[in-house]
């Protein structure tokens, strides 16, 4: 489903393309930005490396030099699967190497990715602050990740503030399961609720968690402000930080392996149909874009995963 879909939109992006025009761009191009950039994209992978080390602290302390070659094996696991198995991958990593139990780590990952939607505020709050033509297309995806971002703290919330009631409800999936899985899932849903009480009463964390994101975001924004810079997109990067912002945001709804397909289409769409930034220039920062954060994300995947002793098949058919 997530190949088809990916084709589908790459097929209705190839339709809006003028590639004579978008080859110009590529010959114009400013080769002497890509340190620049390719700095700031790291620096947002560090930035959430760190997020995610403060959060799991209480159940598991880890540097984040460790943290981060955790999270990017995790990057390339999501990169290749399209059905976020490197969010289980990372907690299959201190399962594997440090001893720590799958559902202790995995309340961790989801409460950091529960914190990457945080920036849906942001883009509310820029909404009237630019000149933004909001589309039903693009209307029907920020009303649907607020929904999403706003169930899952609802869900938050509720675990923690009703934890046995929450297990009641999870108990009830167990009934449905093949009676030799139950005790397994008994035990799983039992630490995974408990595990939700993370954050309780870590004021500090909470805040310094949200700076973080913050800061994380408005670094991407930088490295896709700089790749616009590049192909002389006329721009301000209040603009790009409201456009990338939002493409991020995206990543949380069903994607394609290696978003091909998806990520032309949303960038053409938020950056060119609501901000107004020529579609062939887009497209050709997309393309570019894409092909620079592929390499980075293959790159310190693969060290990662070397640093860590691991293979790529030990993180995607462990049955443990």
């Amino acid at each position: 489903m997530g190949i088809l879909l990916g084709l589908i939109f790459l097929i209705i992006w190839l339709h809006m393309v003028d590639w004579n025009i978008l080859i110009e761009y590529f010959r114009n191009y400013d080769l002497s930005l890509i340190p620049l950039f390719s700095f700031f994209y790291i620096l947002a992978y560090i930035l959430r490396s760190w997020r995610w080390k403060i959060i799991l602290k209480p159940v598991y302390n880890m540097s984040i030099f460790y943290a981060f070659k955790v999270f990017m094996s995790g990057m390339l696991v999501n990169y290749l699967i399209p059905v976020r198995a490197g969010e289980l991958a990372k907690s299959i990593i201190l399962k594997n190497k440090d001893q720590v139990p799958v559902s202790k780590s995995l309340p961790s990952i989801f409460i950091d990715k529960l914190t990457d939607l945080f920036p849906i505020l942001l883009i509310i709050i820029l909404i009237p602050l630019l000149t933004v033509q909001i589309n039903r297309l693009l209307m029907i995806i920020i009303i649907l990740l607020l929904l999403i971002f706003i169930l899952l703290l609802l869900f938050v919330f509720f675990t923690v503030k009703h934890p046995q009631k929450a297990f009641n409800i999870l108990i009830g999936i167990e009934r449905i399961a093949p009676a030799s899985w139950r005790p397994k899932l008994h035990q799983f849903f039992s630490d995974f609720i408990a595990g939700m009480a993370i954050m309780q009463g870590r004021i500090f964390a909470y805040m310094l968690i949200y700076l973080i994101t913050l800061a994380a975001v408005f670094s991407e924004a930088l490295y896709v402000y700089f790749v616009f810079k590049a192909f002389g997109a006329e721009t301000t990067y209040f603009r790009i930080l409201f456009g990338y912002t939002l493409m991020n945001l995206t990543y949380i709804l069903p994607t394609p392996p290696a978003q091909i397909g998806s990520n032309q289409f949303m960038w053409v769409l938020i950056f060119s149909i609501a901000l107004g930034i020529d579609k062939n220039l887009t497209s050709a920062a997309v393309i570019f874009s894409h092909l620079i954060t592929s390499i980075w994300i293959f790159l310190c995947g693969i060290i990662s995963l070397l640093a860590l002793k691991l293979r790529f098949n030990q993180l995607v058919s462990n049955r443990k």
